[in-house]
């Protein structure tokens, strides 16, 4: 069973920033030591899943002739294992990615386990990649913990948890836990890395606790929105809360959060205002769009309110 996903442009090749953790799971699994089940933990967009990536093509393409580049930490994309994974067709790895997969049904998880308990190809070991555990609904998760409680003959489990909703603890209680970290200076690498291999112009004001996945999201709404950062904290949020009416996109709403903070934030440093006047009016200022997405209040009401709040700031 394999939940179809499309990997274009979902990793980086070159592994940049988690040279530590990468390390640290090879070594583990050319010890024999690997977990059966090991529970990524981080903030959403440092690049859990690309390590992952990079694990997982370094112990397939090991025999081959485009084998992983160690050295250099970079996926050869001449492997064989790479396009097979790339196209969906690689029988030695499942994986379960995205917010789409929140309504697998237990008949779901009951055809994994039936998968797992056949034979890998050659056995091989078989690595079962679970992405946003935390949104697997509890049903599901019930299914699954016998499947985790004794995985069976060379079969891996590799959770990754976003921290964007409470993790059950039946789940978290049965794996070996490692938390996933960058600093800012690792942060600011990946980003100019990225910024560079892909070639995109920088339209984000502020990168500070920005993850680079947040970053490349953010400068692709920029991007999308034709939002100009030279713009004032009113055009841009007027941009994104209509884009919102139409989209219902949340990442929408994350940027126009993130985009608060940095203009409060910038008023703050600046004295500028008395610093409880400036944090009740940015409270003020979030409540209503919380209060718009939750309850689709009128736009232009809402819109209307904030734009009176921020000139009194």
């Amino acid at each position: 069973m394999t939940i179809s996903t499309n990997l274009n442009n979902s990793y980086s090749t070159k592994l940049v920033g988690l040279d530590s953790y990468f390390s640290e799971m090879i070594n583990l699994y050319e010890a024999n030591r690997f977990p059966k089940v090991l529970l990524l933990n981080g903030k959403k967009g440092i690049g859990k899943f690309t390590l992952v990536m990079h694990f997982i093509n370094y112990v397939y393409s090991k025999n081959e002739t485009a084998e992983y580049n160690i050295k250099n930490k970079t996926i050869n994309i001449d492997s064989i294992f790479y396009n097979l994974l790339l196209n969906n067709t690689t029988i030695d790895v499942i994986l379960i990615k995205g917010e789409e997969y929140k309504n697998i049904k237990i008949e779901d998880i009951r055809s994994l386990k039936s998968t797992l308990a056949n034979s890998s190809l050659s056995n091989n070991p078989r690595f079962t990649i679970i992405d946003e555990i935390e949104f697997l609904n509890t049903n599901s998760v019930n299914a699954l913990l016998k499947t985790l409680e004794e995985p069976s003959g060379n079969n891996f489990f590799i959770l990754i948890n976003n921290q964007q909703a409470d993790l059950i603890e039946t789940i978290s209680s049965r794996c070996l836990k490692n938390n996933i970290f960058l600093n800012f200076i690792q942060i600011n690498e990946v980003i100019n890395y990225l910024i560079k291999d892909r070639g995109i112009e920088n339209l984000i004001e502020s990168n500070n606790n920005l993850s680079p996945g947040q970053f490349l999201k953010y400068n692709q709404i920029y991007l999308k929105h034709k939002i100009n950062k030279n713009d004032n904290i009113f055009i841009k949020l007027n941009i994104l809360i209509n884009a919102y009416k139409k989209e219902k996109n949340k990442s929408l709403i994350s940027l126009a959060y993130f985009l608060i903070d940095h203009f409060f934030i910038n008023k703050i440093k600046n004295n500028e205002k008395d610093i409880d006047f400036l944090l009740n009016t940015k409270s003020s200022i979030v409540k209503i769009i919380n209060d718009f997405v939750q309850f689709n209040l009128n736009i232009s009401s809402v819109l209307n309110t904030i734009k009176i709040k921020l000139n009194n700031v």
